[in-house]
């Protein structure tokens, strides 16, 4: 059995560091062509009275992606905002029952903006939308938001499934 379980926790070892690779290259790849495109767009204006068009366009999709690229990585490491008033307050029974009601919420929640944003993604496919300067098609920003939030739900599903006691694997409440 304890075999099992450390092959199981190797290999969700070894996917969510290949996970936090991708995600982590792809947002910086992002924030540094985000980066590039504001300093030739600036630079262009000023110097050349001639900005890159679309730029504001660009940009847009860019913010939008490195936010949901990072969505993820915080959800992994545990680092969205948490308010625990009542934790003293309440018996080590108490914090478990809260910590798994929440994480059956968080869960819920995730799962249903995951559902709703794959079946915007679909509508903007069938449709076609674009920006309406550059005409870029909208539907892989649509994509890859709704496969974000999926991956952040399942990474809330797993966090709560290897919870014990009140907390996590790592030992981190």
């Amino acid at each position: 059995m304890n075999s099992t379980r450390t092959e199981k926790q190797g290999w969700l070892g070894r996917g969510e560091s290949l996970l936090k690779t991708v995600l982590s290259a792809s947002a910086a790849l992002v924030m540094f062509l985000m980066m590039a495109l504001t300093l030739v767009d600036v630079m262009g204006r000023y110097l050349f009275s001639a900005p890159v068009t679309g730029a504001f366009e660009v940009t847009e999709l860019m913010l939008a992606a490195v936010i949901f690229l990072g969505l993820p990585l915080i959800t992994a490491e545990g680092g969205h905002i948490a308010v625990d008033i009542l934790d003293p307050a309440l018996g080590r029974r108490a914090r478990a029952v809260q910590y798994w009601v929440i994480g059956f919420i968080n869960v819920l929640a995730f799962g249903i903006f995951a559902w709703v944003l794959w079946e915007h993604a679909f509508k903007v496919l069938r449709y076609q939308d674009t920006t309406a300067v550059l005409q870029i098609p909208y539907a892989w920003l649509a994509f890859l938001m709704a496969l974000t939030v999926s991956v952040s739900a399942l990474i809330l599903f797993i966090k709560l499934l290897c919870e014990r006691n009140g907390k996590t694997s790592e030992g981190v409440q």
